[in-house]
């Protein structure tokens, strides 16, 4: 319990960062500004600053360049990935669920020395803490830094498939309470871009570009259009045979940065 005490502490840093960290991001923040978006400025945040020169050189599917400058949402994401053992005895993605927070006022340059802080905390927390406990602890410590949920959900365009999608879902976030277009504040994605973690590809879940679903030629969400995941800490599945049917859950701390969607007027 004293690791996932000083788990709750890390993730309270947050809140700390988001009131005295950087006045600097706080400084032009409008009088009047729409519900939702990031606390602090992201126009401070250059996804190109996050990732390496030879990031697509390594196999995979390449990440393409955002197509908006800024992302809307700069987050951490602590929680679970989740495996099925198919019958050919290796471990497949079964998804996961994760829960999201605003790091919008830290600066660019400590997001992966506090996300992989974060992340040695929550390895180090007991088998008896769910992440569910996070996420309540969280919002008693951080008011309004909770973001939201991500999980993941059968294909939409064929329920049948045996395939998933991943969800960013923030329509219970706080910051959505008087929004009327609150109902929308979520996305499902595809996945089409995905290379190896460039620090360790083994222990380390795969950085992704998801670019929203489109769903009877409509997109399905709107809370945001594309998706980097990157700065991965656990996350992949060990590299061993498992018996058939089996299922695992692997401890997962890494960030998302989310691009255009309905609320990018927000951005200041």
């Amino acid at each position: 319990m004293y690791a996932f005490t000083k788990l709750v502490s890390a993730l309270s840093l947050v809140a700390v960062a988001n009131a005295f960290f950087t006045p600097e991001a706080r400084h032009n923040t409008p009088a009047t500004r729409p519900t939702g978006g990031s606390i602090c400025s992201t126009k401070q945040f250059i996804l190109a600053n996050e990732l390496p020169a030879d990031i697509n050189d390594h196999g995979g599917e390449p990440l393409p360049k955002p197509n908006s400058t800024y992302p809307v949402y700069t987050t951490l994401s602590v929680g679970m990935q989740n495996y099925t053992c198919g019958a050919d005895s290796t471990w497949g993605p079964l998804g996961g669920y994760t829960f999201l927070f605003d790091i919008s006022c830290l600066p660019q340059a400590h997001h992966a020395k506090f996300t992989s802080f974060v992340a040695a905390l929550w390895d180090a927390a007991p088998p008896t803490v769910a992440n569910e406990q996070i996420i309540d602890l969280f919002e008693q410590v951080n008011p309004g830094t909770a973001l939201g949920l991500h999980y993941w959900i059968p294909d939409p365009n064929n329920a049948t498939s045996g395939k998933i999608n991943a969800v960013w879902d923030f329509t219970k976030s706080e910051r959505y309470v008087n929004d009327t277009n609150r109902a929308n504040a979520f996305l499902v994605a595809a996945e089409t871009g995905i290379v190896p973690d460039p620090n360790d590809s083994v222990a380390n879940s795969p950085w992704l570009y998801e670019p929203i679903l489109y769903v009877d030629g409509k997109k399905d969400g709107q809370l945001a259009d594309e998706v980097y995941r990157f700065n991965s800490n656990g996350g992949a599945p060990p590299n061993n045979t498992c018996p058939p049917g089996s299922v695992l859950q692997v401890k997962s701390t890494l960030n998302f940065w989310l691009f255009g969607g309905a609320w990018e007027n927000t951005i200041f």
